[in-house]
């Protein structure tokens, strides 16, 4: 997390250059006129600089109507704390001239600090958008990744599904930042809509950046509960654990399953490995929270366990990727189809631990006398789909047992919510129903939803 600083302002012809030239070809620039009472964003891209240094040229991701020769604009350039004021010069069709800047803006001068996450940090919050009569579209609830706040609005993450919901002037009201709800109202105004994606891990998300400006300040006691707390992405929907006071003891056994495993003398230091990679990496952290909940609940209402045999699927939660302590990044390639995708960025060590993880998983459980005999055939199963393009050993449907289809099919799931922000248990099945087939794994999408 960073916080935005004053207003710089600069006029040297070099460092503005520069700047501009570091843009060139990068996506996340976009401009907006200073005419507009409330800032409608437009995507562009600054294709290059005049050899006289006297033009830039942008390219608009799709033509907007609006911009006009002679137009006073504003650009934002694709770095946190850069934005310079100028004029129009000349458009044709998606492409703008725009005179070269005599001064630029270091950073935005703000009335309340804003504060950025990285995202990895993936702070959640719940932004539910009301009905809106043009669109003829009901309120719906969206849960939603928080790319930055400060007391007087923030800037969402949405998924390309969510898009038809949020426009420019639309209305909306703030439930939920993180764990906190609002005992009051917070309402405020959509100010601008805008491709975006979040990179920088194995599996990027590409969907729009939403700006919302709300109508009364957060206090400042929300502001820092929010702030301070790395909450995880939590499931919101009943569906899956419905009984609060099971709920708890899948917690609780969580627990014990953990503090077992760590005191295990002969792999302790792993499981000490283990344990910091999942405190430092957010991913992990949630991944292996959600996926104990998916399976307890999924399991039991499958009548597949029993609630006294939980700690069988917790323990296998916590086990899955134990190959990876030293090698966080790797859990997060899904399958082998995109391990083959990014395999030319991985080094001969990385791809020979991702491709071993399974059977290196089911032969700690084997060196387990504690262990439990399902727990190894899940675990050495775990990477392989039903139609045969898994792996160890590409194993189709009629080859895997229940427990390992129940797990296959939780696990993708969790990934699911994690890459969704607004996820359904439904919309997960009508993504997977195709391409999970198997009596087993029909039968476990079947309980999602049910």
């Amino acid at each position: 997390m960073t916080q935005r600083r004053k207003l710089r302002l600069t006029t040297r012809f070099q460092e503005i250059h520069d700047l501009l030239s570091r843009s060139v070809e990068k996506d996340g620039s976009f401009i907006w006129k200073s005419s507009d009472r409330k800032r409608v964003t437009i995507p562009v891209m600054v294709v290059q600089i005049s050899n006289d240094h006297s033009q830039i040229q942008v390219r608009q991701s799709s033509i907007h109507q609006g911009i006009n020769p002679g137009d006073v604009v504003y650009l934002k350039l694709p770095f946190r704390d850069a934005a310079l004021k100028t004029r129009v010069v000349e458009r044709m069709g998606a492409k703008i001239s725009l005179e070269f800047p005599v001064q630029l803006a270091l950073e935005e001068g703000r009335k309340n600090p804003r504060y950025y996450f990285h995202p990895s940090e993936e702070k959640s919050a719940q932004v539910r958008t009301l009905v809106n009569r043009a669109k003829v579209l009901p309120e719906r609830l969206h849960s939603v990744i928080v790319c930055d706040i400060s007391k007087g609005g923030m800037a969402i993450f949405i998924s390309t599904s969510a898009r038809q919901f949020f426009d420019v002037k639309d209305k909306v009201r703030l439930a939920s930042l993180g764990i906190h709800r609002f005992d009051a109202v917070v309402r405020g105004e959509v100010l601008f809509k805008m491709p975006f994606d979040i990179k920088g891990t194995l599996a990027n998300r590409s969907g729009y950046k939403i700006g919302i400006q709300f109508d009364h300040e957060l206090d400042d006691s929300t502001l820092e509960r929010f702030l301070a707390k790395r909450n995880l992405f939590s499931i919101t929907e009943e569906q899956i654990v419905r009984d609060e006071q099971f709920r708890r003891q899948v917690v609780s056994t969580m627990a014990d399953v953990r503090k077992d495993l760590s005191s295990k003398k002969a792999f302790k230091d792993l499981f000490a490995s283990f344990d910091r990679a999942r405190a430092e990496n957010h991913y992990l952290k949630q991944h292996v929270h959600l996926l104990c909940q998916v399976l307890a609940g999924l399991g039991t209402r499958l009548g597949w366990i029993s609630e006294r045999s939980v700690d069988k699927l917790i323990y296998v939660a916590y086990l899955h990727d134990i190959r990876f302590a030293n090698l966080p990044h790797l859990a997060r390639i899904q399958n082998k189809r995109e391990f083959e995708k990014v395999k030319s960025r991985l080094s001969e060590a990385e791809q020979k631990a991702f491709l071993e993880a399974p059977m290196y998983a089911a032969e700690i459980a084997r060196l387990d006398l504690e262990s439990y005999p399902d727990a190894i055939k899940i675990l050495e199963q775990q990477k392989e789909l039903p139609d045969g393009t898994g792996y160890p050993h590409g194993m189709g449907a009629s080859f895997l047992a229940p427990l390992s289809a129940l797990f296959i099919v939780a696990h993708h799931f969790v990934d699911y919510v994690i890459d969704h922000p607004d996820w359904t248990a439904r919309d997960f099945v009508r993504t997977y129903q195709h391409k999970l087939k198997g009596q087993y794994f029909q039968k476990a999408l079947k309980a999602l939803i049910e």
